[in-house]
């Protein structure tokens, strides 16, 4: 356990010659950006679903950053990560240091993780400014607490749905050496969900990119679990290929 622990902090480390921890805060900056373009329209969408403004402007937030920008995100920082080694050709050192190759890779997983859980950290504490500098949510009124437990509630759920996203996506980076190609697939695929998404309906919530947005919608167990094992999958697949890598 020592010698993964030394692994992630070593990781972490390497994230400051890159731009993934900016993203980090970039993508959730932009999501608010967004949102902000509903707040002329915030009347209508509230009396459309008989909510509450601040409640209308939540909902919105959470399906700009769940649909779009958070896929987007993740495909950025997977391949960030990735490329740490394979645009420096490290591989060959790295993979003959005395520590099993699939720590490496779970290394590289967890600080992947992390950064999408501070991303959702940062949206969340983003989207309060903003609902209490609007003026639709504040402590006098008695819906600060509510509008808090409600972005948070939404992002959780979107966090957890996307880490199967997540371990795909850092599957595909470390198996590629291109940049390019590994930033296309993550494109092609959310750009798929966004367009083809509607047309699928209910098997929307089973394509990896469309999760984060149909886990805004209320889930079964069933779905959850199915997510988590595919999630545990995906990030033992891409371990076990590291393994059997040829050192070159």
């Amino acid at each position: 356990m020592n010698l993964l622990l030394a692994a992630v902090l070593a990781e972490h480390a390497k994230l400051k010659r890159t731009l993934a921890r900016a993203s980090a805060v970039a993508a959730p900056f932009c999501a608010l950006i967004l949102s902000l373009f509903v707040l002329g329209n915030l009347d209508a969408l509230a009396a459309g679903g008989h909510i509450a403004r601040w409640q209308a402007y939540v909902e919105a937030l959470l399906r700009i950053w769940a649909a779009f920008l958070l896929p987007l995100m993740v495909t950025v920082q997977a391949v960030l990560i990735a490329q740490l080694e394979h645009g420096n050709r490290q591989w060959k050192y790295l993979l003959t240091l005395p520590v099993p190759r699939e720590w490496l890779y779970l290394a590289k997983a967890i600080n992947l993780g992390g950064l999408v859980v501070m991303a959702h950290a940062v949206l969340w504490a983003m989207g309060a400014i903003a609902c209490v500098t609007a003026g639709l949510a504040g402590p006098t009124s008695g819906t600060l607490w509510p509008m808090l437990g409600e972005l948070a509630g939404g992002l959780l759920a979107t966090c957890a749905a996307s880490m199967l996203l997540a371990a795909i996506q850092l599957a595909v980076a470390m198996a590629l050496e291109s940049f390019i190609a590994a930033i296309s697939i993550g494109l092609v695929a959310t750009l798929a969900s966004i367009v083809a998404g509607p047309a699928l309906g209910a098997k929307a919530r089973w394509f990896p990119w469309s999760m984060p947005l149909k886990a805004l919608d209320p889930s079964s167990l069933v779905w959850w679990s199915c997510l988590g094992t595919a999630t545990a999958i995906a990030v033992a697949v891409g371990a076990w290929r590291l393994r059997r890598a040829q050192v070159r």
